[in-house]
């Protein structure tokens, strides 16, 4: 059926593209590093957005060796998920100098992006460090694109690092940590690889589990998770109670007018603030809003929904710290007519007064480098206010992990995924967020494989042996001056 829906999507794009005059068109050639075109079929995720890095409708066409890309009327970059030989397959942009396309014409794809690349990174970084760009500028498209992909990485970390070293001492209060659903069903085992690198975690408080009918309430689950946290003095920030995903919204609420959606959220959230209050220190008001909307909620009713869920949540517990959070960051969906990136929900949200304290985002392996991912985190601190990494995962082996939820890994960051790559890109991410203020926390999703959500995605193996990604953390938490576990608030407390 899905293969069905994107054959019938090309037809159209096709269609629409040949009804529009040549003078609207700009084409990209497409062309592999062996000098033939690349396939339609190979072409991924090619997707125009605006200079401020808002994602554009317009109709995008893609051809064996080409796409065509309907010029919106304002100035586009690019971008397409593209595997660059001696780098990995990551997304990779084209903006024309920074200026964008705004004339029809043809262009070569993949020379255009290894030009945005050194741009990128020379206007981010002082001369003295960009010295390599240089002899990428002299190389071929694809060997320059791999240098600067290289270097671009290289430097992000270097001025992560840098920053820490100038830090006075840790960060008080950083939070690194987990959802907590395998206490205490994984035994004893789970709950010291948890202590051992957690002060914060995540129980379990799905719709569907706590409020399984209009009437029921059954907390016990998130009562355990919550008590065994507070026990060893971890943070505590229970899943989202009202989260519109189809796979946790229970038959009860579906169908309803938005009249009563509405009411439901209010209550549920009061009474869950009101229950976690003195325990719980976050609630997440809204999830994943434009992504996760089962009961098919209106823009408009999205914004009000974060309102309603927000007052809700400061009735119940007038100390909590409301979260809304995000996933699918760049908001590559948002090419479609009606849909919004998470970054303009927020500004949405905002510009109708709700309230909320903290953004939070979901950094899932994007298929993003660790530089454009950096680019990405400042964009949203520009909202003002300070950020959580609610859920965070990357894979450790590749190919169908056939006990996670999400069953097939993305494409590998620099190859085919790996316990070392994986240790990789937990150390550079987990310095990155570390070195900005105004992140104040990174939580992994999950501690361990075989009932994870990402695809081999746990810091340890089914068994709770410890991968290299575990032992990499906890080599940077001593270095960074954390001592886990966690000390116990005394009782006078």
């Amino acid at each position: 059926m899905r293969r069905s829906l994107i054959i019938l999507a090309l037809i159209l794009a096709c269609y629409a593209n040949a009804q529009t005059p040549e003078s609207q068109k700009l084409r990209f050639r497409m062309v592999g590093v062996d000098g033939k075109g690349i396939p339609a079929a190979e072409i991924k995720e090619f997707h125009a957005r605006d200079m401020a890095d808002e994602p554009v409708v317009t109709t995008i066409a893609v051809h064996d060796g080409y796409v065509t890309v309907v010029l919106p009327g304002k100035a586009v970059q690019v971008s397409a998920l593209f595997n660059v030989p001696a780098f990995g397959e990551v997304h990779v942009y084209a903006d024309n100098e920074g200026k964008g396309y705004t004339q029809p014409g043809t262009v070569d794809f993949v020379t255009e992006a290894a030009k945005t690349r050194i741009r990128r990174i020379r206007s981010a970084y002082p001369a003295s460090l960009t010295g390599s760009l240089n002899l990428a500028e002299k190389k071929p498209p694809y060997e320059s694109l791999a240098i600067s992909l290289k270097l671009g990485e290289e430097l992000t970390i270097l001025r992560a690092q840098n920053r820490i070293r100038r830090l006075k001492g840790p960060r008080k209060g950083f939070l690194f940590g987990c959802n907590s659903m395998g206490h205490p069903a994984r035994g004893p085992m789970y709950d010291e690889r948890f202590k051992a690198i957690f002060n914060w975690g995540t129980p379990n408080l799905y719709l569907s589990h706590y409020a399984p009918t209009e009437t029921t309430r059954d907390y016990s689950r998130t009562d355990l998770e919550t008590d065994w946290l507070v026990s060893f003095g971890a943070k505590v920030k229970p899943c989202p109670p009202f989260y519109l995903a189809g796979s946790v919204t229970p038959e009860w609420l579906k169908n309803r007018p938005y009249s009563e959606v509405r009411k439901f959220a209010h209550d549920l959230i009061k009474k869950t603030c009101k229950r976690y209050a003195g325990k719980a220190q976050f609630c997440e008001i809204i999830n994943e809003a434009d992504v996760s909307n089962s009961l098919r909620l209106k823009n408009e009713e999205l914004v009000d929904l974060a309102k309603v869920t927000s007052e809700a949540a400061r009735e119940g517990d007038p100390k909590v710290l409301r979260i809304i959070n995000s996933a699918h960051l760049w908001g590559d969906y948002a090419t479609k007519p009606g849909k919004r990136s998470p970054y303009a929900y927020l500004k949405d949200c905002m510009r109708s007064g709700v309230e909320f304290e903290i953004v939070g985002l979901q950094m899932y392996y994007p298929e993003y480098d660790l530089f454009e991912i950096d680019r990405l985190l400042d964009r949203y601190a520009k909202l003002g206010k300070p950020i959580l990494i609610t859920e965070m995962g990357c894979s450790s082996a590749p190919g169908i992990d056939p006990n996670a939820q999400r069953k097939k890994a993305t494409a590998g960051w620099h190859g085919p995924w790996t316990e070392a790559m994986q240790a990789d890109w937990v150390a550079g991410i987990y310095t990155i967020c570390y070195s900005k203020p105004y992140i104040l926390g990174a939580s992994w999703w999950d501690l361990a494989d075989a009932v994870s959500f990402w695809p081999y995605g746990g810091f340890c193996r089914g068994d709770l042996s410890p991968k290299p990604s575990y032992l990499r953390l906890q080599a940077l938490e001593k270095k960074w001056g954390f001592n886990f576990p966690a000390e116990a608030p005394h009782p006078a407390q």
